[in-house]
């Protein structure tokens, strides 16, 4: 989740990438030798390739937890259920920390 104003759209050069392994890895570029072999590669540019990652990251969330959804609606019906702001908060800046980080 982002706070503020949109990031611009991602634009720049293509690069030589093979298509993403299982998992999200990142494969070696292909070399001369197996671009001749026939072995195929393709230009992705960056947008594609954050793309990639973003499907990668995807596959990978955990599916939902009914129950626990069950749990909650039924606590917010109760009028049990508090919500702790400073958790969010934190949770917040811990995820803005960690975007800082990966981009810098």
């Amino acid at each position: 989740m982002k706070i503020g104003t949109p990031t611009p759209p991602a634009t720049g050069s293509a690069e030589l990438l093979r298509p993403p392994a299982p998992g999200g890895k990142k494969l070696p570029d292909a070399t001369a030798e197996e671009s001749a072999a026939g072995n195929e590669t393709v230009a992705v540019s960056r947008l594609a390739n954050l793309l990639a990652q973003g499907e990668s990251a995807m596959e990978s969330t955990p599916e939902i937890d009914s129950a626990r959804v069950q749990e909650l609606s039924q606590a917010i019906r109760d009028g049990r259920f508090r919500v702790d702001a400073e958790r969010i908060a934190e949770g917040l800046l811990s995820e803005m920390r960690d975007l800082l980080s990966r981009e810098g």
